[in-house]
């Protein structure tokens, strides 16, 4: 697809559907001030017809992550080829027909591997995705889906922020156009609802988490951590740097995080979940929160 077709439907967009982009080249992660997460837990056992709802999907060692927002859903990234079908069906047991932003944070086959099929069964009104491409059987299939479907991706370079009526949605590019790692071409999500701060870290790696440490002056209640547990010179500062209450892990029983992640996370009094043990729902109202598996 052309670059300049690609520019005419951002230019389009942002005005139509409450979609901003940061004027500058840089990410700034800082948002407005909230309590300290670790400090402003209200956990509770469940929240009845929550107006925002997480749920991580049991995939194996892969994302795939649906957020329903106010009356906005969120999909962040698909999971593997082999479980598409279990993914099409979870959201159509939820009675989801309709997304409004599909987030591929970067074009691994743990990621992207069921995008065609979201496109091709749901009515995708935005997919956003790092700018480039990967030469594997699952980014064909992907790139296939959107010109079938008649979408144009946006292909994001600097901030954008969506706002519900009661969330504020920032999605942050990598700052460099190359990388030589993937994961470090990560789109980063961040999301505040009420006094409660989301975060869900992609696969970034060192440079890519060397990238957000250095803009961040936010605390987190809840990470989706980075890489599906892998341990790195730069996980402690991470946490620290982050302070969450709670931290999700995605991974199979064949590829589990590592335990030098289990224990830093025990260290820091987080919370820590991994969807081995099944899906993880998390709930809040912007006062109360839950989290149950």
């Amino acid at each position: 697809m052309g670059k300049n077709k690609l520019k005419k439907f951002i230019g389009t967009i942002m005005a139509a559907l409450g979609i901003s982009f940061g004027l500058n080249g840089c990410s700034d992660y800082s948002k407005k001030s909230v309590d300290s997460p670790s400090t402003n837990i209200a956990e509770v056992n469940n929240i009845e017809n929550a107006p925002f709802e997480i749920t991580f999907m049991n995939v194996g060692k892969a994302d795939s992550i649906f957020l329903s927002i106010d009356d906005k859903n969120i999909m962040i990234d698909t999971g593997l080829n082999s479980t598409k079908d279990n993914v099409v069906s979870q959201l159509k047991e939820k009675n989801i027909d309709s997304i409004d932003y599909l987030i591929l944070t970067h074009m691994d086959k743990d990621h992207i591997g069921g995008a065609d099929a979201i496109l091709n069964e749901f009515k995708v009104d935005n997919v956003i995705q790092a700018d480039y491409s990967k030469d594997s059987k699952q980014y064909d299939q992907y790139i296939k889906a959107i010109e079938k479907n008649n979408i144009n991706p946006i292909l994001i370079h600097d901030n954008i922020n969506v706002k519900t009526d009661n969330a504020e949605i920032n999605i942050y590019p990598a700052l460099k156009k190359s990388y030589s790692q993937s994961n470090d071409y990560s789109i980063i999500v961040s999301i505040n609802y009420g006094k409660y701060n989301f975060l869900f870290a992609g696969d970034a790696e060192e440079e890519r988490l060397a990238e957000f440490i250095n803009s961040n002056n936010e605390k987190y209640t809840l990470v989706k951590m980075p890489h599906h547990g892998k341990i790195n010179s730069l996980s402690e500062k991470f946490i620290k740097s982050i302070n969450p209450s709670y931290s999700i892990i995605t991974c199979s029983d064949e590829e589990l995080p590592d335990e030098d992640t289990i224990k830093l996370l025990n260290k820091y009094n987080v919370k820590n979940f991994l969807t081995k043990d099944g899906e993880i729902v998390v709930k809040t109202d912007g006062n109360n929160i839950s989290v149950s598996q």
